[in-house]
């Protein structure tokens, strides 16, 4: 099975040479189609999921229907991490925002993997350790923010993470929707709608159908604060 190329980050990046080789010769591979479900809240947590091409959201839905976006994921993530290490149902949903292509291996599987490779068991650790402490910054920061605050603080994330040279800036290419900008920074999508247009007023962005160019990602840091 042909190693893809992983996201700076993530479970398989961090991964050894000799680790990620082992790995991909397990389980097997799966194909889902945008706005497919990859994992259910509530289902059980009997199978891991490694991001080999696309990108995913995670999602909690409340029990008021509410949907909160918590993360997006990538090439070289791991999904149902915790789940599987806990033994509990999964806490949260992970959704194809584009055609996605995962390996999947049953926690058996993966459990037997990592006992026999310390090496990847404490890069796995690291990777959670890593996704708590972005929470927690993000939980904080979030507390003493408006909307523009908050969409701005995204918008950097984004760039730091999926952006690329273009168009005289930073294009993102991560396919978002308004919808889910909304959920994700814990606002309305009116809310969110009114931010981008005042980021594009003032020359701070360009926006198409689930496209973002940053064109002034200094002012959009010092708003993000």
């Amino acid at each position: 099975m042909a190693v893809e190329a992983s996201e700076p980050g993530t479970f398989l990046a961090l991964l050894a040479e000799s680790d990620r080789a082992a790995l991909a010769k397990l389980g097997g591979r799966r194909r889902f189609a945008r706005g497919q479900h990859l994992m259910h809240q509530g289902e059980p947590g009997d199978r891991v999921l490694i991001l080999r091409r696309g990108h995913v959201k995670a999602t909690f839905v409340e029990p008021d229907g509410k949907e909160i976006v918590l993360s997006f994921r990538g090439p070289g993530d791991v999904l149902g991490e915790l789940s599987f290490a806990r033994s509990e149902s999964r806490s949260s949903n992970v959704v194809a925002i584009e055609p996605v292509e995962a390996q999947a291996l049953a926690a058996a599987e993966f459990s037997s993997f990592l006992s026999r490779t310390p090496s990847a068991a404490l890069t796995l650790i690291d990777v959670i350790g890593r996704r708590f402490r972005d929470a927690n910054r993000a939980r904080v920061r979030f507390g003493a923010s408006d909307t523009l605050g908050r969409v701005a603080a995204r918008m950097v994330e984004l760039c730091e993470r999926y952006g690329e040279p273009a168009d005289g800036g930073v294009a993102i290419r991560l396919p978002l929707t308004q919808e889910d900008l909304a959920a994700w920074t814990g606002s309305s999508r009116a809310a969110v709608a009114d931010a981008l247009r005042t980021m594009r007023r003032l020359g701070w962005i360009e926006t198409a159908r689930r496209r973002i160019v940053v064109l002034d990602l200094d002012a959009v840091r010092a708003r993000a604060g």
